[in-house]
């Protein structure tokens, strides 16, 4: 199941236990707790013609890798005036006037991360996800070269969960590695 699957109407009848994401407008009636926050960073090969001057002049004429919990599988080609929201990075380049050039796109960030390792393509994802990739020997990680608004992601789940010992125990246990995250103590 992914995120694109779960419907409000699935946590407030309790079918789903707990969501994680990023929330716009959540209902009020769901709990909810921050579990950490986050801004952006790119991924690309070592081998990228821009590797040793990286900048938003670069960024912008570079192909890119577009995740989305939306559609299937990976794609090729999509055009960002075409699309209805494609999400915080063209948002954020949308302020500023530009759009990137995408030229594949997938539900996941671990193909989007095997994509990055070709030589002509960045990825732009969440610094804990890119950090990920930090022992990568074939990746570079760098801040996005313009501002892109941070996020925080949370944790929901339904009312009707609130007191049940055992979802108390696994929203303890989400939290603790949330934390450990957010501190930058995991392997």
């Amino acid at each position: 199941m992914t995120p694109s699957d779960v419907s409000y109407q699935d946590v407030e009848q309790g079918t789903v236990d707990i969501v994680i994401n990023r929330f716009d407008d959540i209902p009020q009636s769901f709990h909810q707790m921050s579990l950490w926050h986050d801004g952006f960073s790119c991924l690309f090969s070592r081998d990228n013609p821009i590797a040793d001057n990286f900048d938003l002049f670069s960024y912008l004429k570079a192909q890119h890798i577009w995740v989305s919990k939306t559609g299937m599988g990976t794609g090729h080609g999509i055009n960002p005036s075409q699309a209805q929201k494609l999400g915080w990075i063209d948002e954020a380049l949308m302020k500023i006037g530009k759009t990137r050039n995408i030229t594949v796109f997938t539900r996941h960030y671990l193909s989007a991360i095997l994509f990055a390792q070709q030589k002509n393509l960045i990825l732009t994802i969440p610094s804990k996800a890119a950090q990920s990739q930090r022992n990568n020997p074939k990746l570079l990680i760098k801040p996005a070269p313009f501002a892109i608004e941070p996020f925080e992601v949370k944790m929901a789940w339904s009312p009707l969960l609130q007191s049940n010992p055992d979802h108390q125990w696994m929203r303890r246990l989400i939290k603790s590695v949330a934390n450990e995250l957010e501190s930058g103590v995991t392997e």
